[in-house]
């Protein structure tokens, strides 16, 4: 069942999700992040990208598929108390979603987000970003989605770019189950299907290894989680 990633959607994905399940899911989503290493494996990223940087002015972060907005909230507040000026332009295309992060971003007082309800092929910025970040987002498209979306960011983005997902194993599957023996039946559901239709480490490489002029390195992270970090090459 696990040798091969599942092709199956889930709930979330579908336009006319019901509300109360988005609402379910992110805030599932937040705990795992908080406590599951998502927010970590982030951070661990900002902190390369900035290294050695010698410019004054914010770092500007493309984060894809944002949800609630916990990461970049969180990032934001570590990044301030280490003295790291950053930016997000955060992207999200589900209007619970939306919600839930406007409310989330007003209440942090953080102001160096801005989310827009907009997905990364039509998105166009104003100049290119420093870096991008994709988390828990790109186990919800197949192969050849994901090689598009990398070439739509390749102008976008002066450095590189993090996915930050699921790792497939049977003790992933084996973890996720006990972690959402109480949760919501669509959540329960979702999560466990993520799994599914999460990245091998080897496969992940193998699929970005296809993408011309970019480095990658792919790694198994904490907590059933795979990081891949594809570096833009070419001259921007």
């Amino acid at each position: 069942m696990l040798e091969t990633r599942s092709t199956e959607p889930e709930y979330l994905d579908s336009a006319d999700c019901d509300p109360e399940l988005a609402r379910e899911s992110y805030r599932f989503m937040e705990k795992v992040n908080r406590f599951f290493g998502g927010i970590s494996n982030v951070r661990r990223f900002i902190e390369e990208e900035s290294r050695g940087r010698v410019s004054s002015s914010p770092i500007r972060i493309l984060d894809i598929g944002s949800g609630s907005c916990d990461i970049p909230i969180a990032l934001c507040r570590w990044a301030g108390s280490k003295g790291i000026p950053v930016h997000f332009t955060c992207l999200e295309i589900s209007g619970p979603a939306i919600k839930m992060a406007d409310e989330k971003i007003r209440a942090s007082g953080e102001t160096s987000i801005e989310i827009l309800q907009e997905d990364v092929f039509t998105h166009q910025p104003s100049e290119p970003y420093d870096c991008a970040v994709a988390s828990m987002c790109f186990h919800h498209f197949d192969d050849e989605k994901i090689i598009g979306i990398v070439n739509k960011l390749r102008p976008c983005v002066k450095g590189s770019l993090l996915i930050n997902d699921l790792r497939r194993s049977p003790l992933a599957s084996f973890g996720v189950k006990h972690l959402t023996a109480f949760s919501h039946d669509g959540v329960k559901h979702d999560a466990r299907l993520s799994v599914r239709r999460g990245f091998k480490v080897c496969e992940l490489r193998r699929l970005l290894m296809r993408l011309d002029n970019v480095s990658v390195k792919v790694r198994p992270a904490w907590f059933f989680r795979v990081c891949a970090v594809v570096h833009f090459e070419n001259d921007k």
